[in-house]
């Protein structure tokens, strides 16, 4: 599979955005999906305990801020299967409304995401991911530029 187009471009500040209203989305929803019986309890906390931790690396990086120490502990594999079920959701949305564009842009947003989030390793992932994603953005972008004005 190809790397995703949105990680050839340098770095999506609105990847924070993205990420801190899919955390407040869980903060709001998930406490009805628990009294419903749909989630549990402690499914929910963990999802919102993610998604947070997600958009605290995203905010830090586009803001150059310190990160929450408590959401630093978020384990990668976390942050993997949390994107990836984020992609399943909206590609659901998406067979019910084929073509709709936000729905096509969202999950190639989030497939970008958890492609950042895969290419730093396990061990202090937030940490890293925070301190490294905006440098190798910019890295990443200036090679596909210079391969495009070599072409």
């Amino acid at each position: 599979m190809t790397d995703p187009a949105l990680t050839l471009d340098g770095f999506h500040p609105e990847f924070a955005d993205l990420a801190e209203r899919m955390a407040n989305d869980r903060m709001r929803g998930y406490p009805k999906l628990v009294a419903t019986g749909q989630i549990t309890a402690s499914a929910a906390k963990h999802g919102i305990f993610v998604m947070s931790a997600i958009a605290e690396i995203w905010r830090c990086a586009t803001d150059i801020l310190p990160p929450n120490k408590a959401l630093m502990a978020v384990h990668r594999d976390y942050c993997l299967e949390e994107l990836a079920a984020a992609i399943g959701g909206a590609k659901q949305r998406l067979h019910r409304r084929p073509g709709d564009p936000a729905l096509t842009a969202l999950i190639e947003q989030l497939r970008a995401m958890r492609w950042w989030h895969d290419q730093y390793p396990a061990s202090a992932h937030a940490l890293n991911m925070t301190c490294m994603l905006r440098h190798d953005a910019i890295e990443r972008a200036a090679q596909a530029e210079r391969e495009r004005n070599a072409a």
